[in-house]
């Protein structure tokens, strides 16, 4: 199942066209989305993959992008999660991510081991479409900016299409320590709240 959370957070996302992105190579997004790590497990900001098949959060550590704006180290910093790989998807106008699962999770053996996926869409328009499949019945929809949704992306298939003739479709992606499910996501999830990361310059 996916979740849409109720809270949604308040950002300046100036920076976002300050970056240089690359081309993901992964098969699934390669030609359709570019993008820059903000965590990753050397550290470098074109580190969008993982050497373990298990990550450890205590194996990834910010880039230079995550230090570039005091705003986005404010907007990180509203989600208690042990995040592992954090990265800023592009994609770019007229262009379609087709729905897929993720090898995630396949050598987990404990509910430790498993990661979820959440992302907040960084910007808005009705032209970015996100799409979730779940036991056959696709479900398509926008998200505002700030607003987030959170899915387990072995077993829910997932995509994205960009139907704007100009604008990319930014956002935040992170992968996070699934267990123990703590207070903070199951607030962050079910209560209607709006979070203020403005205040970060």
């Amino acid at each position: 199942m996916f979740w849409i959370a109720k809270t949604e957070i308040e950002f300046n996302n100036y920076w976002l066209d300050h970056f240089i992105y690359k081309d993901h190579s992964d098969y699934d997004l390669a030609g359709h989305c570019q993008a820059i790590a903000l965590k990753s497990e050397s550290g470098s900001v074109y580190d969008f993959y993982r050497s373990n098949p298990i990550e450890d959060p205590k194996d990834f550590k910010w880039t230079k992008a995550y230090t570039s704006f005091d705003n986005i180290a404010g907007l990180l910093s509203q989600f208690e999660i042990e995040s592992t790989r954090v990265r800023i998807h592009k994609q770019l106008p007229n262009t379609e991510i087709p729905l897929h699962t993720d090898d995630n999770n396949t050598a987990a053996k404990t509910k430790e081991d498993y990661r979820l996926r959440m992302i907040t869409a960084l910007n808005e328009s009705p032209d970015f479409i996100y799409r979730f499949e779940v036991n056959g019945e696709l479900h398509e929809f926008s998200l505002e900016q700030g607003q987030t949704v959170i899915f387990d992306p072995d077993k829910v298939k997932h995509g994205m299409v960009n139907k704007s003739n100009e604008e990319s479709r930014f956002a935040l992606v992170q992968i996070f320590k699934a267990y123990p499910l703590s207070q903070w996501l199951k607030d962050f999830i079910s209560e209607d709240n709006v979070i203020e990361a403005n205040d970060f310059r």
